[in-house]
């Protein structure tokens, strides 16, 4: 019974401190977050040859608490370099511009290296628990070992949800997660040790991050102006301004701008923040506004300290949530729609190279936009664009909606933004009556030449299909820190490397990724909807592992067949069609097209598991798997979200393939 407790809070922790580690590191160590998946890559090639080591007698958690002191310490003294970035970089990073920091360092050191620095860095500190739970789970039957496996791993994404729900800080992370790692090494003679350095990891984060937020996305720090204005930095970047109205005139001037000339009696704004566009909107007599903010603190923050208090107005309603979600929902047209310089800035998605704000300018996003306004209606898209491409890009994708007649911009000074585009029915008439409107404004060109996103290849930031260059000499280096572990830690010998389960892994976090993408699509890109998927594929595995224990399954070839088909039809079925339903309908429909597939991966690799003789072996293998396809997923870059079903397909095809050419069991 103890070690089944042991083995489900070894797992626990690990799925625990890799998205504790998602959310910690980008905080500290700048630019990070537009590489997150590489922490993710990074957790599974540790754990994988943590599982390939765990036939070694010598036991390496005893050295698991000082790991996290060491990781800790060096993440945040990464906090105090001055990272820089090719100036050949492919792909807009908005940090681009160190002035955008809260502070800049003396010391600098390029990305690169820093990434390099971060992975290996993390793939040290999860060797040791993938061994200790490779250890743990030789002593019961494969299959079951793997359930209790994911059952721990299965709490650890729910207990690290409901932290997340309750803004905890960073320190209650780490002391969950040295703590529960000081109860393992309970009989151990380091065991009082290991909790003085769980304590101590605690002291030094919380002493490090006494002026940090902690909101479900990111860090937050604040920065108060003599004008009593707010400036909001999240990891460390400059991410807007609760503008003093009454003392900024040109500020004033410059959001009031757009409400001169359009009918404000129902306004929808897109990205409240802390309430800016609010304001403007009410000081130029909207009769009613709905305000849609992502972040539940940011939101708290405007509500509370922005110097004008909109929030605070009977005549808005605030909405916390993803905004493509709320356009999906919304049916009450709007006589203006305000995307209020929406973007992502400093934060990715957990398990994919897609950003929080990526769904909300696709042509799919802005036709949503469209049927949401009344007859004359209008959309005014504010944004803060750092290059003329991307500029390009965001006219091009409204006038590809709107059509040429109906779209309008104009170019600002660069403070807080530099570009509005209007368009919409009501432009056509206000453009008539104004002729003084009509000569600021600019038509779109005729042709534009710029690659449009679309809710398939939704890279708003990428100049055009392919995978930049600068993530590709990335994840060169980190391919070859990959190998080098691989074969310095655990050498291709000895049937180490098992290729069935190698590919199971590989194809299967690239249907994780493509599920998270699919129902962030559909459902919103909140923190919520990444834990809710995470915690149903657990789920679905764990009722894979038990109807394979339950019941006898001579050969998973039938599965081969059903797993086949069902990424075919995932592949083809036009997601977008989904929108339009009612939430259940939409749940229920989703839940079938992305979890089938997810179902009948799981029962192949239950039963294949079921039969190994090798745990440690077999799951090692299979991480390591799953390390190509945080790989591969940048692919999607290239060749669209829909191109990870293919990549998977194939990948299953090839297990299939190998299964058949020998008697696996």
């Amino acid at each position: 019974m103890m070690k089944k407790f042991v083995l489900i809070i070894a797992s626990f922790i690990s799925l625990f401190l890799e998205l504790s580690l998602i959310r910690w590191v980008p905080a500290h160590v700048f630019s990070v977050a537009f590489f997150s998946n590489v922490i993710l890559i990074a957790s599974f090639l540790g754990l994988g040859l943590g599982f390939l080591l765990s036939g070694k007698k010598w036991e390496m958690f005893r050295v698991f608490p000082w790991f996290l002191l060491i990781f800790t310490i060096v993440i945040l003294l990464l906090e105090n370099i001055q990272i820089t970035l090719p100036s050949n970089a492919q792909t807009w990073i908005w940090s681009y511009y160190q002035g955008n920091r809260l502070y800049a360092p003396a010391f600098k050191i390029s990305i690169i290296a820093v990434l390099g620095i971060v992975f290996t860095m993390v793939v040290l500190l999860f060797i040791p628990l993938g061994q200790r739970i490779g250890k743990l789970m030789a002593w019961f039957s494969p299959l079951y070992g793997y359930t209790l496996n994911i059952l721990g791993s299965l709490f650890g994404v729910i207990c690290f949800g409901i932290l997340s729900f309750f803004n905890a800080p960073a320190f209650v992370w780490f002391f969950v997660t040295g703590f529960l790692a000081g109860l393992i090494l309970y009989k151990d003679k380091i065991f009082i040790a290991a909790l003085f350095v769980a304590v101590l990891v605690t002291v030094i984060i919380g002493v490090s991050e006494k002026n940090i937020i902690w909101s479900p996305y990111y860090s937050i720090q604040l920065l108060k102006g003599e004008d009593k204005s707010l400036s909001v930095y999240v990891n460390q970047l400059f991410h807007q301004k609760a503008v003093n109205f009454d003392k900024d005139l040109n500020a004033g001037d410059k959001y009031g701008f757009p409400y001169k000339w359009f009918n404000k009696g129902r306004v929808l704004i897109i990205g409240s923040g802390t309430g800016n566009d609010v304001c403007a909107a009410l000081k130029s007599g909207a009769g009613h506004i709905d305000a849609v903010e992502i972040d539940p603190v940011i939101l708290n923050i405007g509500r509370k300290e922005h110097p004008q208090l909109p929030y605070d107005n009977n005549r808005v309603r605030m909405f916390t949530g993803d905004a493509r979600s709320f356009m999906h929902r919304a049916s009450v047209p709007y006589d203006m729609i305000v995307y209020g310089t929406l973007d992502s800035h400093a934060n990715l998605s957990v398990t994919s190279s897609i950003r929080l704000d990526n769904y909300v300018y696709t042509r799919e996003a802005l036709q949503e936009a469209r049927r949401l306004l009344s007859a004359e209606g209008v959309m005014v898209l504010l944004f803060s664009v750092p290059t003329d491409w991307m500029s390009a890009r965001l006219i091009d994708t409204v006038s590809s909606v709107f059509g040429n007649e109906e779209t309008r911009y104009i170019f600002t000074d660069p403070y807080l933004f530099n570009l509005m585009i209007f368009a919409g029915p009501g432009l056509t008439r206000v453009l008539a009556e104004h002729p003084d409107l009509s000569r600021v404004l600019s038509e779109p060109p005729k042709e534009g030449m710029i690659k449009i996103p679309s809710d398939d290849w939704p890279y708003l930031y990428l100049e055009k299909r392919g995978i930049p260059r600068l993530y590709l000499i990335t994840l060169l280096m980190l391919a070859c820190i990959s190998i080098t572990a691989i074969f310095a830690l655990s050498p291709l010998k000895g049937g180490k490397i098992n290729l069935f389960f190698f590919l199971l892994g590989c194809a299967f976090l690239l249907l994780e990724t493509k599920s998270v993408t699919t129902l962030s699509l559909l459902f919103g890109s909140t923190w919520l909807v990444n834990a809710v998927v995470f915690s149903a594929i657990l789920f679905l595995v764990l009722a894979a592992n038990w109807l394979v224990m339950k019941i006898r399954f001579k050969s998973p070839a039938w599965l081969f067949g059903a797993l086949a088909l069902s990424l075919i039809i995932s592949y083809l079925f036009p997601t977008a069609s989904l929108l339009s339903l009612g939430f259940f309908s939409k749940a229920a429909a989703t839940g079938f097209l992305a979890g089938l597939p997810i179902f009948f991966a799981a029962m192949i690799f239950a039963i294949a598991f079921k039969s190994t003789k090798h745990i440690g072996a077999a799951l090692g293998s299979n991480l390591l798997g799953a390390v190509i396809g945080g790989f591969l997923e940048y692919g999607s870059m290239a060749f669209g979200l829909k191109a990870l079903y293919l990549a998977a397909l194939a990948c299953y095809l090839l297990a299939w393939v190998y299964y058949r050419s020998l008697d696996y069991a």
